[in-house]
């Protein structure tokens, strides 16, 4: 998708509604009711944000991922956005995800614009409720990774996103150690799938309706 068709549906964009739980439910099925269930019973979820951000890439619109480090927790390996836990010192949930991305791979907090929120999702394993802010960048900065939390850095193409042969369907496996059989976005050698594909799916369901 070019990027400056993108900035032209900015305002449709900010506007237009999907089911989000649909959206969710439509890339990780096999865990849907055990997700809802898992939430009513959370009395004190941890509250985590989350940087959706698209920016400009040789002309094309883009999404950043991160992949994380290897270490002993559940979230080890995976593909994900640049966020973290609420910390004392933020100012709200705005503030915990803008100061995630500029810890995590070094995007000031002062330049991304404000697009609008994703609907939340909550991790069972972890117990966090991740609430997605979307921002869009119109020249991603030189990054600096943190080498603790990242691993490598992702450009996903909105292109690559919105097209259906990039969903496949294949095991993967949780951080309980059990292999499941769901569908995921595929893109070069990484498989992006769990809160980070309903995240997608529901952004890409946007795209799709105002496209």
């Amino acid at each position: 998708m070019n990027f400056e068709l993108f900035l032209n549906a900015l305002p449709a964009f900010r506007e237009v509604e999907v089911d989000g739980r649909s959206a969710h439910e439509e890339i990780l099925p096999v865990l849907a009711k055990e997700r809802r269930e898992a939430f009513e019973n959370d009395r004190a979820p941890k509250i985590s944000a989350v940087a959706v951000t698209i920016f400009s890439k040789e002309g094309e619109a883009h999404v950043l991922l991160i992949e994380r480090q290897s270490y002993d927790g559940v979230h080890s390996g995976q593909v994900g956005f640049p966020g973290g836990k609420r910390e004392e010192g933020d100012s709200d949930l705005q503030g915990t995800a803008l100061r995630e991305m500029e810890e995590e791979v070094g995007v000031p907090r002062s330049m991304p614009q404000f697009v609008r929120l994703l609907s939340e999702v909550y991790i069972p394993p972890s117990r966090f409720l991740v609430h997605p802010f979307v921002y869009v960048l119109e020249e991603l900065p030189p990054l600096t990774q943190d080498p603790r939390e990242v691993k490598d850095v992702i450009h996903l193409p909105l292109a690559h996103l919105l097209d259906e042969r990039n969903v496949v369907e294949g095991k993967i496996k949780t951080s309980y150690g059990l292999p499941i059989k769901t569908p995921y976005f595929e893109f070069d050698h990484f498989k992006i799938w769990g809160a980070t594909a309903m995240m997608l799916s529901e952004m890409k369901q946007m795209l799709l309706k105002i496209r």
